[in-house]
């Protein structure tokens, strides 16, 4: 089953050539549904001609997914931030006209530009599609995630593992109270297999839970990190069918819950 199976298209619609046309992605694909012929018109975009928004929309795309590096700002945000988004803008037209760099400090000037051009030219939907498009490719082994691409990605699990955990908890409010205030942690590592650890025991509940990168196309970006109200924490594929690990909490005594991983098959 390759990565792309299970997560739905998206579209979304931009004004080019004075109407609107519809940008899809579909199966790991970026298509221009009213440019049939991108690259016929790369090649007269090459000797001059002008450049159509849709073919600016894939170039943006295409840079996203080939550097990277906008995953630094998407990692920490799980929505539309309008009010980043025009900080952004600001700081990038400052950085054209004077030359300050105020984003994305550990990239050289150019490819900061490029990657906050991606942040604010994308829409959220489609920043989530290409920075899981990212660790996808390192997970087949298409690339090496650098020092950068992998703090960030990990920053990137850690967050949105910590807020399925708590939704996960809070599907089951009478039992588990205040579950943002457990002391949770999560540790990513690519050599390790996915585990959850701790208990759930008032003002002693601690979790750790110990993830792959690849957990965000494996299981978040297919919408499965909370699956029939359990924390889904890998999923494996064989003979076109999914094989989840999820974690059932088993109680043991009065208010005391310890960590049970099940097989979901789906």
């Amino acid at each position: 089953m390759h990565w792309t199976e299970r997560i739905p298209s998206a579209s979304f619609d931009v004004q080019c050539e004075g109407s609107n046309h519809k940008v899809v992605w579909s199966e790991g694909k970026l298509l221009l549904c009213a440019h049939p012929e991108v690259d016929a018109e790369k090649a007269l975009i090459a000797l001059g001609g002008k450049t159509p928004h849709c073919l600016q929309i894939l170039d943006l795309w295409e840079s996203a997914v080939s550097d990277g590096g906008f995953i630094e700002e998407w990692a920490g945000c799980f929505k539309t931030d309008k009010r980043r988004r025009w900080w952004l803008s600001t700081a990038l037209d400052r950085l054209k006209s004077e030359g300050v760099q105020d984003f994305l400090h550990d990239l050289p000037r150019a490819r900061a530009q490029k990657m906050c051009e991606v942040t604010i030219g994308l829409p959220h939907e489609f920043l989530d599609l290409a920075a899981v498009t990212v660790v996808a490719q390192a997970d087949e082994g298409l690339r090496d995630l650098d020092e950068y691409l992998l703090t960030h990605s990990t920053h990137a699990v850690q967050m949105r593992s910590r807020r399925s955990f708590v939704l996960t908890l809070q599907a089951h409010e009478s039992s588990f109270r205040s579950p943002a205030l457990i002391p949770f942690q999560c540790l990513v590592n690519n050599d390790v297999t996915p585990t959850i650890t701790g208990v759930l025991a008032g003002k002693n509940s601690n979790v750790l839970l110990t993830l792959r990168p690849s957990w965000l196309n494996r299981v978040w970006a297919r919408n499965l990190a909370i699956y029939e109200k359990r924390l889904t924490i890998d999923a494996v594929s064989q003979e076109h069918k999914l094989y989840l690990s999820q974690v059932e909490w088993i109680c043991t005594a009065t208010n005391t819950y310890t960590p049970q991983v099940r097989i979901t098959k789906i």
